[in-house]
């Protein structure tokens, strides 16, 4: 029980450090925000995009702005995985476990509440966002910061699902029946 409690700490403090991090890169103004993006970007188009450092600078600088909107829509998509995935499993050891099996819908527990608390967070986002030099509120934005939350959520379902079906490998190759 005392792991379980350590556990929960530890995720929720990592929960809130993610979150943290999302708002410091939602409090950069905007040319400071695409600066950095646009950094990102060529330091990886570098190495994916064959012979990069041979192209001339009009033609890097035309493949960086073609695929720039792509690139920062991404950036949205992948920081809520992160916190679709944390949020989903700090609710997860939040609820005990006879809880979520005792639930008339355990799915509440395990999809809805991650992606509702996700959801509350990139609402929050955006609106800050009005609030800083450049940046705008959208709600484009707030539709694929759920859709990564859900994939991160997802992709914490995944996880459990083969941690469960590794055990009850172990429980049936060691010869002892299975937990009910």
């Amino acid at each position: 029980m005392r792991s379980r409690r350590t556990a929960f700490r530890i995720l929720l403090l990592l929960t809130l450090v993610w979150m943290g991090v999302i708002f410091w890169f939602s409090s950069r103004d905007a040319a400071e925000s695409s600066s950095f993006s646009r950094g990102l970007l060529r330091g990886l188009l570098s190495i994916i995009v064959p012979h990069w450092e041979l192209r001339s600078a009009a033609d890097q600088k035309a493949i960086i702005r073609a695929v720039h909107t792509l690139f920062r829509k991404l950036g949205h998509f992948s920081e809520f995985t992160v916190l679709g995935l944390l949020l989903a499993m700090t609710l997860r050891l939040f609820f005990r476990p006879d809880q979520i099996r005792r639930q008339s819908h355990p799915r509440l527990t395990g999809i809805a509440l991650p992606a509702l608390w996700a959801l509350l967070y990139a609402c929050s986002d955006e609106f800050h966002q009005r609030f800083v030099a450049g940046r705008s509120c959208e709600l484009r934005d707030v539709c694929i910061d759920l859709a990564g939350a859900f994939c991160g959520i997802l992709c914490c379902m995944l996880i459990l699902r083969m941690r469960k079906k590794r055990h009850l490998r172990q429980i049936t190759k060691e010869g002892l029946p299975p937990a009910a």
